[in-house]
């Protein structure tokens, strides 16, 4: 990583510098953010954010967004783009794409004038940005906090990393192998064949060659056409709620409310003030709906993401499973029914560490770095490397 010393994090923007290691000059990147008022914009070429609704039509359907204004080209291989990015803003994504152009558009206006915006989609095929070797990562930055993520959440594509360097250390989200995509695609295929005939395989998406283009998480199965996901965790669930009728299900929600006990009453598991109906299969692997929705109180909100992470791991049952997430790594994903995605993600990961699915507890309360945090008050640099192809560098200085 080349550190750039003389870039400074002005009052109200932040410089990025983008350097191209790939051997192309077609790599281009795209940013998306909202703003405080909660509009969502695009960083266009001069710097400044650009608004969707702009250059909008009267005429309905979805409208595409001028390439040349939101397009940030990076050059030949070895060159460095600078970017500033006029902050505070949340909700950010930075797109990298190799092979072509991404495709933004608006949907139509919204109630106040506010336009959706369209963004690449991985798993609409007919789409071409779903065609195309592309990754992105999640950032935000308000009250002088830098936060930036790697997600592997919805699908692997382009490989990601993260570094930050500070005076008291490195913090490291290294992400995967250039190769990550072939390797999870290669695990994928040795899983379907002896997993019941279930077709892990099918979440691997491949170009019209053949060669895997990325890897949807299970959380898509149905857009990987796998409808067996629909029962997977079924009997998994079953078993996990005539375990927790006779006995207590400690959980450690790693906060103000300490170690909640837990027990099944009928069809319920009773966690204090909190209960939680059966999930099904599409509860779990997406650990967004039904009794793990995101939503209701704090205690509820921890409950449920402990939860839900122990079934992916499949904890639950094992030794020490009625102590969570206390379960020790090396009893992660060890039986069925499991999510092969994220073994595998962190199987290969650099680092072991990837963020896989919508929540990731660490056993500890001083999480594993699957993202990076930091306080603009520190002087560092702060690395966000396209792994083997491209890497996006910042510096950090402290505001006076």
């Amino acid at each position: 990583m080349v550190a750039l010393s003389h870039l400074v994090r002005a009052a109200s923007t932040l410089t990025v510098v983008l350097y191209n290691a790939v051997p192309s000059t077609e790599v281009k990147a795209y940013l998306t953010a909202h703003e405080p008022n909660g509009a969502i914009r695009m960083l266009s070429e001069d710097g400044t954010w650009f608004d969707p609704c702009s250059t909008r039509s009267g005429a309905a359907g979805t409208q595409p967004l001028p390439a040349a204004t939101i397009t940030h080209h990076l050059g030949a291989q070895g060159s460095y783009f600078g970017l500033e990015i006029p902050v505070p803003v949340t909700s950010g994504r930075m797109y990298f794409v190799t092979d072509g152009e991404l495709e933004f558009g608006t949907t139509g206006p919204s109630a106040g004038g506010v336009c959706p915006l369209q963004e690449p989609s991985a798993l609409n095929m007919g789409e071409a940005s779903a065609h195309r070797s592309w990754g992105f990562m999640e950032f935000s930055y308000r009250n002088e906090l830098l936060f930036v993520n790697p997600t592997l959440v919805d699908f692997v594509g382009t490989p990601l990393s993260v570094r930050m360097e500070t005076p008291d250390g490195n913090l490291d989200a290294r992400g995967l192998p250039t190769n990550g995509v072939d390797l999870i695609c290669h695990g994928l295929a040795a899983k379907a064949k002896d997993e019941h005939g279930i077709p892990w395989h099918k979440l691997c998406v491949h170009r019209q060659d053949g060669s895997p283009l990325r890897v949807l998480s299970p959380s898509h199965y149905k857009e990987a056409d796998i409808p067996i996901l629909d029962r997977y965790w079924e009997e998994h669930v079953d078993a996990v709620w005539n375990a927790y009728r006779s006995k207590p299900l400690k959980v450690n929600t790693q906060g103000d409310h300490g170690v909640v006990p837990c027990q099944v009453h009928g069809d319920v598991l009773v966690c204090d003030s909190e209960s939680f109906a059966k999930p099904c299969s599409t509860d779990v692997f997406g650990c967004d709906s039904g009794p793990f929705a995101n939503e209701g109180s704090p205690l509820r909100r921890a409950l449920a993401s402990r939860l839900c992470a122990a079934f992916h791991r499949t904890t639950l049952l094992g030794a020490d499973g009625d102590k969570q997430p206390a379960v020790g790594v090396e009893r992660y994903y060890t039986t069925s029914p499991s999510n092969w995605y994220s073994k595998l993600v962190h199987e290969h990961a650099i680092d072991g560490n990837g963020y896989a699915f919508r929540t990731m507890i660490s056993q500890r309360r001083e999480r594993r770095t699957v993202a990076v945090r930091s306080r603009m008050r520190i002087r560092g640099s702060l690395s966000l490397e396209w792994a083997g192809h491209c890497r996006v560098e910042e510096e950090m200085v402290e505001s006076r």
